[in-house]
C-alpha cells in the first residue's frame, strides 16, 4: 500500500525531472552547435510539452483517519516568544521598557486565549493561528511606538518565526488514502467499488530566477514565471 498523495507527488516530480533532463540535453546540444561551424548559426532543438494528459487507473485500498495537531501550552509559547522579542530588540538597538514588554505579553495572552476558545484549532491551521496571534499582539503593543518600519518588520519576522517553531507540541497528520497504480495488483483485486480512473491534465509552466534589491539594501532572489 502507498499513500495516494505520495504516488501523485512522485508522478509530478518525475515529470519535473524529465524536463530537467531534457534541458540538460539541450544545453549539451547548444555547446555542440557552438563549436561546430556548420551548426552554430542554426536554431537549437528543444522539446517542450505544453500540455500532458494522464489517464491513470487506481486501486483504492484504504482510508486512514488523520490526527489533529497538539498545541503547546500557552505559557511556554509566551515565554519563548517574549525571549525572542527581547533578543530581536537588543539586536536592533531598541530598548524595550518593562511596560512595553508587559503590554506585549498581555496582548499575546489575550489573543492566544481568544484563539483557543474558538473552533479554529479544529480547522487544521493551529500553527498559523498562533503566529497570527503573535503578530496581532506585537502590532497592538508596539505599533504606536517610535520604531521604524524596517525595525518593526525585523522584529515581526523574528517573533513570528519563533512562534512557528514552538506553536505545536505534536504536529498533526492529515487523512490518507492508500492506493496502488501497479497493473498486476489492479487486475488481481479490481472490483466495482475500489477501482477508479484518475484523469490528470498538466500544463507546463516554466520558472526563472529574478534578482532584486530590497528597501533595506539586501538582495533577494525569487522564482517567477518565464
Amino acid at each position: 500500500m502507498a499513500d495516494l498523495g505520495q504516488l501523485l507527488g512522485t508522478l509530478l516530480a518525475s515529470l519535473a525531472h524529465a524536463r530537467r533532463i531534457a534541458d540538460e540535453e539541450t544545453a549539451a546540444i547548444a555547446e555542440y552547435y557552438r563549436t561546430n561551424p556548420l551548426l552554430e548559426g542554426m536554431s537549437l532543438p528543444r522539446v517542450r510539452v505544453p500540455e500532458l494528459v494522464i489517464d491513470l487507473p487506481l486501486l483504492i485500498q484504504d482510508h486512514i483517519e488523520g490526527e489533529p495537531s497538539q498545541l503547546e501550552e500557552d505559557h511556554h509559547v509566551r515565554q519563548s516568544v517574549n525571549d525572542a522579542l527581547k533578543k530581536a530588540a537588543l539586536r536592533e538597538g531598541i530598548k524595550l521598557t518593562k511596560t512595553q514588554q508587559d503590554s506585549f505579553d498581555r496582548e499575546l495572552k489575550a489573543e492566544l486565549a481568544k484563539f483557543k476558545d474558538s473552533d479554529a484549532p479544529d480547522r487544521g491551521h493551529p500553527r498559523e493561528m498562533v503566529v497570527k496571534a503573535v503578530d496581532t499582539a506585537l502590532t497592538r503593543s508596539l505599533g504606536d511606538e517610535k520604531i521604524s518600519q524596517t525595525q518593526m518588520r525585523r522584529l515581526s519576522f523574528d517573533v513570528r518565526q519563533r512562534a512557528s517553531d514552538v506553536a505545536l507540541k505534536k504536529p498533526g497528520q492529515p487523512s490518507k488514502i492508500t492506493a496502488s497504480m501497479i497493473t498486476s495488483e489492479i487486475k488481481e483485486n479490481a472490483g466495482a467499488n475500489n477501482v477508479t480512473r484518475l484523469k490528470i491534465v498538466l500544463r507546463e509552466e516554466g520558472l526563472e530566477w529574478s534578482t532584486g534589491e530590497n528597501a533595506d539594501g539586501t538582495v533577494s532572489r525569487k522564482l517567477i514565471p518565464e
